[in-house]
């Protein structure tokens, strides 16, 4: 094989490598390889020594065999299954987000289930690598429908609290909702519902005091029926 080709396609797989820990930054973070050296990894100028394919290969729970070679099994499996360092769990919590209808389930938040999630997927989709201020809720009724609908999972964000256009889960008098925010020159707030059947809601800023904003919501997995 051509000594060049060899390497450019070493390099690909190295790519995939850091595409399945988030990025190249992460993938440096956590092999302790320099950015430089990986970058020259990637573009083929050079390989990498033999222990440092297998730090890659085991940041990104991939075979040796294969990020080596390019043949056989390309995960690395522990007791049949792939190695949780792939994957962040997220917690869902018992509350219902009222698009329409709904309420808050108490003051107790019982959490249900941890729902995992890649790192490829945090660290592309969402531009983060932590689930650290994530939760996931449930939509209760039709008022952010196309967007949400009722039943479906909401990944809310609590670290991004600071109020501006976009959608957000908040409590408001005892009832936790979702719906887009809007704040006004005034210092009120627009509740913007996305279903034209609601109209939209005007909060006062003298009513603001028994507001609350949970987070903002960054992703939305629909459910069919």
């Amino acid at each position: 094989m051509n000594k060049e080709l060899g390497n450019n396609t070493l390099g690909r797989r190295i790519r995939s490598c850091a595409e399945a820990v988030g990025s190249g930054d992460e993938l440096s973070r956590i092999t302790g390889i320099s950015r430089r050296t990986l970058e020259n990894y990637l573009s083929g100028s050079s390989e990498p020594k033999a222990s440092g394919l297998l730090t890659i290969a085991k940041a990104a729970s991939v075979t040796l065999d294969w990020l080596v070679t390019g043949e056989g099994p390309k995960k690395r499996e522990v007791a049949g299954s792939v190695q949780a360092t792939s994957f962040i769990t997220i917690p869902r919590v018992d509350i219902q987000l009222a698009a329409g209808t709904g309420s808050l389930n108490g003051d107790n938040i019982e959490k249900l289930e941890d729902i995992p999630f890649t790192k490829s997927f945090l660290g592309g989709k969402l531009g983060r690598l932590s689930a650290e201020g994530l939760i996931i809720l449930t939509a209760d009724g039709d008022s952010m429908d196309p967007l949400i609908a009722d039943g479906d999972l909401v990944m809310v964000d609590k670290k991004r609290n600071t109020l501006s256009d976009g959608v957000y889960a908040f409590v408001y008098g005892g009832l936790a909702r979702v719906k887009r925010l809007r704040p006004t020159i005034q210092g009120d707030v627009e509740l913007i519902s996305q279903n034209p059947e609601y109209k939209d809601e005007l909060l006062k800023r003298a009513d603001l005091e028994d507001f609350h904003i949970i987070g903002k919501v960054v992703w939305c997995g629909h459910r069919f029926t």
